[in-house]
C-alpha cells in the first residue's frame, strides 16, 4: 500500500519503509544500529506470516525485538545483514549471533553462531536474496573463525539452507520454560 509520502505501508500499523519500484536484485549489506527499526519490522513481518505472532500483539513484539536488536548491537553480540534496493527499501534481513560454548571435538574455538530472521519480502522471494544473504553471514562466519553454524529452518527455508552446506539434525531436545 502506498502512502501519500511515497513510502510502502508495511503491515505493522505505523511501520513504513520506502516503495521499492525497482526489480533488480538487492544490494547485500552489513545493517547498522540506523537499520534497527527495519530489521524489527522483518523480523515481525517473519513471525506474523509464520502465525505466531497475532496482529493485535505485533505493537508489543516490534518494541520487543527493537530492544533486542539494540541489546546485540551493545554487546557485540551479532550482526546482521539487509537487502537494500537501488532505491533505499530494505526488501530482506537475516541476523547472525555469537554464541560462547565450551570447546567440544568439533569446535575447539568454543564459539558457534546461530542465525535468525532470515526473510524476504513476498515479492521479492525466487530471486536469490535469502542466498545472497546467508552467503555474507556464512562467509563473515568464516573470518571470524567459527566452526560451527546453527539455525532453525522454515519448510520454504530449508532449499536455501541445504544449497549452502547445512544439513537436517535430529539430536537436540528443547524445553520451553
Amino acid at each position: 500500500m502506498v502512502c501519500p509520502s511515497g513510502a510502502r505501508k508495511s503491515r505493522l500499523r505505523g511501520v513504513t519503509a520506502p516503495e521499492s519500484s525497482s526489480k533488480a536484485k538487492p544490494r547485500i549489506r552489513l545493517a547498522t544500529r540506523a537499520d534497527i527499526p527495519a530489521l524489527s519490522a522483518l523480523r515481525v513481518a517473519l513471525f506474523l506470516e509464520l502465525g505466531a505472532v497475532v496482529p493485535s500483539e505485533a505493537g508489543q513484539f516490534l518494541q520487543a525485538c527493537h530492544g533486542g536488536f539494540e541489546a546485540m548491537y551493545d554487546a557485540s553480540s551479532g550482526i546482521a545483514w539487509v537487502a537494500e534496493t537501488d532505491d533505499g527499501a530494505l526488501v530482506g534481513g537475516l541476523t547472525l549471533l555469537f554464541f560462547a560454548r565450551l570447546p567440544s571435538p568439533q569446535n575447539h574455538a568454543g564459539v558457534e553462531g546461530y542465525v535468525v530472521g532470515v526473510y524476504t519480502e513476498p515479492e521479492w522471494r525466487g530471486r536469490g536474496v535469502a542466498t545472497a544473504l546467508m552467503s555474507a553471514s556464512l562467509e563473515a562466519a568464516r573470518q571470524r573463525g567459527l566452526a560451527r553454524i546453527r539455525l532453525h529452518a522454515t519448510e520454504k527455508g530449508r532449499r536455501v539452507y541445504a544449497s549452502q552446506g547445512f544439513r537436517l539434525r535430529n539430536d537436540e531436545m528443547e524445553l520451553v520454560l
